[in-house]
């Protein structure tokens, strides 16, 4: 299986009357074949406060054109008030070669 990313979009749990959308890509992946996992990470704002948020997602899920990822969690409590956060990856990914992906890590 060649390095590759998923990307992610969903709302977090409503939380102090608002909520956040969690947007980005999982990348650094580590591991290989149907054992394989990604990190991580991002920062989310609202108003006049921010979240950050990190984390693995879970081993990959077969699907029919490919597979998915779990992807779960907190973010960073402030303000006195913490979102949790749930859902699973797009099916496509971006691949890339092993040296293109030592580019995009560091």
């Amino acid at each position: 299986m060649k390095v590759h990313t998923h990307k992610y979009k969903f709302d977090c749990q409503m939380a102090n009357g608002h909520n956040h959308r969690l947007l980005g890509y999982a990348g650094n992946m580590a591991g290989v074949n149907s054992f394989h996992f990604h990190f991580y990470y991002g920062i989310c704002s609202y108003r006049d406060h921010t979240h950050y948020f990190c984390g693995i997602t879970g081993m990959p899920i077969k699907t029919e054109n490919g597979h998915i990822h779990k992807m779960g969690g907190s973010l960073e409590s402030n303000s006195l008030h913490e979102h949790e956060f749930g859902g699973y990856t797009f099916e496509d990914t971006a691949n890339y070669s092993s040296t293109q992906a030592a580019t995009i890590v560091q």
